[in-house]
C-alpha cells in the first residue's frame, strides 16, 4: 500500500510537470525534480513487486514465486535507485546554494545540470554492478537487496554464507557514501548558503535608507531561507533515517533487528508522499505584473456587468455594497524561494546580491 501511495505521488507530480504546469521544466530546478520522481515512480514498482522476485521455496518470504535471476534483476533497479533519489534530492541543496549565489540567472550555471544526471550514474551504477556481479544480491526483507545468503551471514560468524560473502567491505563504503549523501551534502549546502547571505556586505557608497533597506531584506529571507531548508531536510532525513539507524546497528553489531528494519521500509516505501508534500510547499511563486492583476465582475450602480481588473476603487466598492465578484488567487508561500526562485531586478535584494 506504501508503494501504491509513492506511485500516486510521483504520478501527481510528473503530471503537474509534464500536463498542468509545463513551463516550469524550463527550469533546472524542476527539471531535476521530474527525473527524480520518474525514479520513485519506479521505485514504487519494485517496492510493490516485492517477494514476488524471490526465488520459489525462500524461507519465511510469502509470495516468493521468482527465481536467482529475477531476485538479482530487482535488487538491481531497486539497488541503483535508492542511490538515485537521495542523490537528486541532495544536488537540490547544491542547486540552491549555486542558485541564489548567481541571483537565479541560469545561464550562469546552467552547465551543473548535465554533471548532477552523470553523478547518478556514477555512483549508482557502478556499486549495482558490483554487487549483481559478486553475487551479492540476494533475497532481503522485502524486496532482494545487497545481503548475504542467507540473510544475517554476512554478520554472524557462525552461518556460512552460500552467496555474497565477499561484500561486506565494499557494502561499508557503500552506506558511508549513502550517509553522506543524506545526513552531509544538505546541511553543507545549505550552511554555506546562509553563511553567503549573512556575511554579504552591502555597497558602503548606498544611502542610509538604502542599506536599511537591505538589511531589512537580509533578515526577511534568513527566516525564508531557515524555513525553507528545515522543511527541506525535515522530510528528507524523516525518510531516511530509521532505515539509516537499522543498518547502522547491524553493521556495528551484527544483528538484523527486524521489527525497526520494517519501520525503516516503511518510511523509505511512502518517500514518493513526503518529497511530493515538500515539492509542493517549497514550489516558488508565480511572478505576476500589473497586466496580470484577476479580472472580476463589478456589478455597477446601474445594473450592468462588465470585466475590469481589480482596483482600490473596486475593493471600496465591494466594502460599501457586497457585490464585487473576484478571483481567489494561490497564497504566497515565501517571499523568497531559496529553491525555486526567479530573477527579479526591481528586488533590493537581488540587486544586494
Amino acid at each position: 500500500p506504501l508503494a501504491a501511495l509513492s506511485f500516486l505521488s510521483a504520478s501527481y507530480v510528473l503530471y503537474r510537470l509534464l500536463i498542468q504546469k509545463p513551463e516550469k521544466l524550463k527550469r533546472i530546478y524542476h527539471r531535476i525534480i521530474f527525473a527524480m520522481n520518474i525514479c520513485i515512480l519506479v521505485h514504487a514498482v519494485v517496492d510493490f513487486v516485492g517477494t514476488w522476485a524471490m526465488p520459489v521455496g525462500t524461507p519465511y518470504r510469502i509470495g516468493a514465486s521468482g527465481n536467482q535471476a529475477t531476485c538479482t534483476v530487482q535488487g538491481f533497479v531497486s539497488m541503483f535507485l535508492r542511490l538515485a533519489v537521495p542523490y537528486y534530492y541532495a544536488s537540490l541543496s547544491i542547486h540552491s546554494y549555486i542558485a541564489v549565489r548567481n541571483g537565479f540567472q541560469e545561464e550562469k550555471y546552467r552547465h551543473i545540470e548535465k554533471w548532477i544526471h552523470l553523478g547518478v550514474i556514477w555512483i549508482s551504477l557502478p556499486a549495482s554492478i558490483y554487487f549483481a556481479v559478486k553475487g551479492g544480491i540476494n533475497p532481503g526483507i522485502s524486496v532482494c537487496a545487497e545481503v548475504g545468503l542467507p540473510l544475517g551471514c554476512l554478520s554472524d560468524p557462525n552461518i556460512s554464507c552460500e552467496r555474497g560473502g565477499d561484500i561486506a567491505e565494499v557494502r561499508l563504503v557503500y552506506f558511508w557514501v549513502v550517509l553522506t549523501i543524506i545526513f552531509g551534502i544538505p546541511p553543507t549546502a545549505l550552511i554555506l548558503l546562509r553563511r553567503s547571505i549573512n556575511n554579504a556586505n552591502p555597497n558602503k557608497k548606498r544611502s542610509v535608507g538604502k542599506k536599511k533597506i537591505i538589511e531589512s531584506c537580509r533578515k526577511k529571507v534568513l527566516q525564508d531561507l531557515t524555513a525553507q531548508a528545515g522543511l527541506y531536510v525535515l522530510f528528507f532525513w524523516s525518510t531516511y533515517l530509521v532505515a539509516c539507524v537499522a543498518a547502522a546497528i547491524a553493521l556495528v553489531s551484527g544483528k538484523m533487528l527486524y521489527n525497526l528494519n520494517i519501520v525503516g521500509l516503511a518510511f523509505t516505501s511512502s518517500q514518493g508522499v513526503f518529497l511530493m508534500l515538500v515539492y509542493l510547499r517549497l514550489e516558488g511563486n508565480e511572478a505576476t505584473t500589473d497586466d496580470d492583476a484577476p479580472e472580476v465582475k463589478v456589478e455597477s450602480r446601474e445594473g450592468g456587468t462588465g470585466v475590469a481588473k481589480l482596483t482600490v476603487a473596486d475593493i471600496r466598492e465591494a466594502a460599501m455594497h457586497a457585490k464585487l465578484k473576484r478571483t481567489i488567487r494561490e497564497p504566497k508561500k515565501y517571499a523568497f524561494s531559496i529553491f525555486d526562485g526567479s530573477v527579479d531586478e526591481s528586488s533590493p535584494w537581488a540587486q544586494f546580491l
